[in-house]
């Protein structure tokens, strides 16, 4: 149940940043561009990153969200597993086993990363800006799973399912028009 009394109708984060485009825009813009813009990783990759992290932070709302837009976009039952698994456990080729094992990192403690952590993607096959790309993922997650969770935003199945379908055909894209729209 949401916590502010403007929220009690809302069913999703999306309803947070209508409410509000003009603050919440250049936050969409953000997410448009670390979630579908030009990455090495791809959006299935970047959506597993963001599902596992949201589970590090206990965010039920964003990890039913990316379930369901992997779930959409056809990702392997493995990947999508992944958001539940220890990085060493996840069934997952070793690129996005590195990448995992970052956001755990990063998730957990980030002020323990090391220049060894990063040499562990790169030795995996990535490339500089795709660690940079992967660091603002888990980045851009810590700050929405504590915006929901703060809000009290739960979501449902259905609504995950509604989500997921727009994510997985549409990208984040949708979401920032709106925003712009209502702000003129």
């Amino acid at each position: 149940m949401p916590y502010l009394s403007y929220a009690e109708t809302f069913q999703g984060v999306a309803d947070v940043f209508l409410r509000d485009p003009g603050r919440y825009r250049p936050l969409l813009m953000f997410i448009e561009t670390v979630m579908t813009g030009e990455s090495e990783i791809g959006k299935a990759e970047r959506e597993v990153l963001a599902g596992y992290v949201s589970r590090l932070n206990g965010c039920d709302f964003c990890v039913g969200a990316h379930r369901a837009t992997l779930s959409a976009m056809g990702a392997a039952p493995d990947a999508i597993a992944a958001i539940d698994q220890a990085p060493h456990l996840a069934v997952v080729d070793a690129k996005l086993r590195a990448l995992l094992e970052l956001a755990d990192r990063l998730t957990l403690n980030p002020a323990a990363v090391t220049a060894e952590d990063i040499a562990k993607v790169t030795q995996a096959g990535w490339s500089e800006q795709a660690v940079e790309d992967s660091i603002n993922v888990i980045s851009l997650f810590a700050y929405v799973n504590r915006l929901v969770d703060g809000l009290g935003i739960e979501g449902n199945a259905a609504y995950f399912a509604y989500v997921g379908k727009a994510l997985a055909e549409q990208g984040y894209g949708p979401l920032l028009a709106a925003a712009e729209s209502k702000t003129g």
